[in-house]
């Protein structure tokens, strides 16, 4: 049912991992703001036990769910490969269903674009990509236990191979606010990097930095959390009191 007095956060995972990695920010927030995990192809959950490597295959796996869950005002997070996935749903919700979203944050990555030869990894044996990953610091937590390695690798392959091969339309400029973020300690994304997702948005694009490396939305939620709810819940408490008002 529809619940007009809150907003609805879909949480869009990195590379490799499950939207699990989420599910203790639905234990931290209240019910002003629903945090909701959109699961891939292949990992936790999931019905389909193959992960996808076509951005197509994978968006018709996701827009029926994030369609059906647009119950109430709404905002898309992503990071990392995640961001190109809150992205392309955001831009999809708005040609095919006209809901435009409250704002759309993305984190870890600039523009996502097709992969120059010599940086591409999904390609390579198991031990040379890992190995790269490691090197960029973009190695998941889960993929560094020998224990869970094995049963992430093909996941990771397949995030790895859909980023590697994306090509943005120049023409999927959205009507929602953008917000870029990155890890201060990411020693591969900088400012510029997130400023250009400026190109994205006919609305107004903030960049906003947190403590931690790449993966600062595992050792920064609180900050994250916060920010989401400064955005998200006051403004939309204040449209209601409005509306009460009768303005």
């Amino acid at each position: 049912m529809s619940d007009e007095n809150s907003v609805r956060l879909f949480c869009f995972p990195f590379e490799g991992v499950s939207a699990g990695v989420y599910l203790p920010w639905t234990r931290i927030t209240g019910g002003s703001l629903v945090i909701t995990p959109v699961e891939l192809p292949g990992r936790g959950h999931h019905p389909r036990a193959r992960p996808c490597r076509d951005l197509e295959a994978l968006l018709a796996e996701i827009m029926p769910y994030v369609a059906r869950m647009c119950d109430r005002p709404f905002a898309l997070y992503g990071h990392g490969f995640g961001a190109l996935l809150a992205y392309e749903t955001a831009a999809r919700l708005e040609w095919e269903h006209d809901a435009v979203a409250e704002r759309l944050y993305v984190s870890g990555t600039g523009i996502p674009h097709r992969a120059a030869p010599e940086r591409a990894v999904g390609h390579l044996p198991d031990a040379a990509m890992t190995g790269r990953l490691r090197d960029r610091g973009r190695m998941p937590p889960l993929a560094r236990d020998p224990r869970r390695a094995a049963r992430t690798l093909g996941a990771l392959r397949a995030d790895l191979t859909v980023m590697e091969a994306y090509r943005r339309d120049p023409r999927h400029i959205l009507h929602c606010p953008v917000t870029a973020m990155g890890g201060v300690r990411d020693r591969g994304l900088s400012g510029a990097d997130l400023s250009g997702w400026r190109r994205c948005t006919r609305r107004a694009l903030r960049v906003e930095m947190f403590p931690g490396d790449y993966y600062f939305p595992i050792t920064a939620q609180q900050e994250l959390l916060e920010t989401f709810g400064r955005d998200l819940i006051r403004p939309a408490a204040a449209r209601r009191l409005l509306s009460v008002a009768g303005y």
